[in-house]
């Protein structure tokens, strides 16, 4: 006899909503069923995301590392939820400093899942709900569950993410789990590659990215995400616009890129000066 399910609940993560992302898929209803719980593993985005995914049960959500400043602030870091004798640890998984988080490197995959599963042993958590790495994995590491449901929109603005998912986790009567991967955009159940603990980080993570700029521009790209910005978000809003274009309509170019941070009158001078410097505009 099949053990019923005690609690369903549908994974999400790093939707980055008016930002990378401009809608919600519209099967995500048909692909969570009911869900009892919606648990959002951060980099939301506008707050306007959460009032919609509420429309299919309630949602829990934590705060990530690309987030305006307000939605940190009105955003949990790491909360644990207790539900039919699981205790489940929903973050983000980035470093709270902002300076400790952009010094760190890729690396390979063993550090970091180990320092997701000991936050989850901390709190004697079986499960740890991630984002963060736009990576769909579910991997059983120290005796921890660690899920990341994958993204629905892109690490940068300079990527598509290729492949966008969500997850579904159920908890059985028997105490044991069952965990699912929907691709969105194939409206199906997948089975994602696991990560090797030896394997480099960008190995794997690349398979979830695809460029959006002009093959030119690729080693720029680097320099350009080092800087350390005076008003990011200006920056930020600055692009999104020739981003959400190049989405859905070419690649972004050089020149449409020096073009659009040239007219802008929200990037503070310094700022400008270093993209266009980065850019190779002297």
């Amino acid at each position: 006899m099949q053990n019923p399910v005690v609690a369903s609940l549908g994974l999400v993560s790093d939707t980055h909503y008016q930002d990378r992302l401009f809608g919600l898929p519209a099967n995500l209803e048909n692909l969570w069923g009911e869900v009892d719980l919606i648990l959002h593993a951060g980099d939301v985005g506008d707050l306007e995301v959460l009032d919609q995914i509420g429309r299919l049960a309630p949602v829990v959500a934590v705060h990530g590392n690309d987030e305006p400043d307000h939605v940190k602030r009105d955003l949990p870091y790491q909360p644990v939820i207790a539900l039919h004798d699981w205790r489940i640890l929903l973050w983000h998984s980035h470093y709270p400093d902002p300076v400790e988080e952009k010094a760190r490197r890729p690396g390979v995959w063993g550090p970091k899942l180990a320092r997701i599963a000991d936050r989850g042993r901390e709190v004697n958590a079986r499960v740890v709900v991630y984002g963060h790495t736009h990576v769909p994995l579910i991997s059983r590491h120290h005796d921890v569950w660690l899920i990341n449901p994958g993204a629905l929109a892109s690490g940068n603005y300079f990527t598509r993410q290729a492949i966008r998912s969500v997850g579904k986790l159920q908890l059985l009567a028997n105490g044991e789990m069952e965990v699912t991967h929907y691709d969105v955009d194939s409206d199906r159940a997948r089975v994602f590659a696991a990560a090797q603990l030896e394997e480099d980080f960008d190995v794997l993570a690349r398979q979830y990215q695809d460029w959006i700029v002009e093959p030119e521009l690729i080693p720029v790209i680097g320099a350009l995400r080092k800087i350390v910005y005076e008003d990011i978000r200006a920056v930020a809003q600055t692009i999104v616009p020739l981003y959400k274009r190049c989405l859905s309509d070419g690649l972004m170019r050089r020149g449409d890129l020096i073009g659009t941070i040239t007219a802008s009158d929200q990037i503070t001078p310094n700022d400008k000066r270093s993209i266009l410097t980065a850019l190779g505009e002297r």
